[in-house]
């Protein structure tokens, strides 16, 4: 499990990257500093549990690492879920109370539209993050190796 968990590292970078932009983004324009961190966190922490899902999915070889098409098609159905648990958290700190965003089947159906951005920009960055951190695990992490 330790093993799979460190393989999941740079999948779990992109979401905490994706989480800091959002909660810096909500500070610059002046929302209090609570706002902020539940932004970041209401974004972050879905992409950090679904990008480590598509990891998990790479490391036991159900879908082949780095190809677009298969991350296309989970992210299609990952990132709007990722964006309403957002909207869902925004909410709930705004007036006080979750809730879902309104027409919430338009709002998953344009997040899915995204989705295609988000997946080539998860694909490079998990990449570019991968590259310098996984040399430190071949020797220790099977799942690093080739089959």
């Amino acid at each position: 499990m330790k093993q799979l968990a460190q393989y999941c590292v740079p999948a779990a970078t992109v979401g905490a990257a994706a989480g800091l932009v959002a909660g810096g983004l909500a500070a610059f324009v002046g929302q209090p500093a609570g706002w902020a961190i539940l932004t970041g966190l209401g974004l972050g922490v879905p992409l950090i549990v679904f990008g480590s899902g598509y990891s998990v999915l790479v490391a036991l070889r159900k879908v082949p690492a780095g190809v677009f098409a298969p991350a296309a098609v989970y992210w299609l159905i990952a990132f709007p879920l990722a964006l309403l648990i957002h909207a869902i958290v925004t909410e709930w700190v705004v007036t006080g109370t979750p809730g879902l965003p309104a027409e919430p089947w338009k709002f998953l159906a344009f997040r899915a539209l995204l989705s295609m951005g988000f997946a080539i920009g998860f694909l490079w960055m998990h990449d570019q993050v991968a590259r310098f951190y996984w040399p430190h695990l071949l020797k220790t992490n099977p799942y690093l190796t080739k089959p």
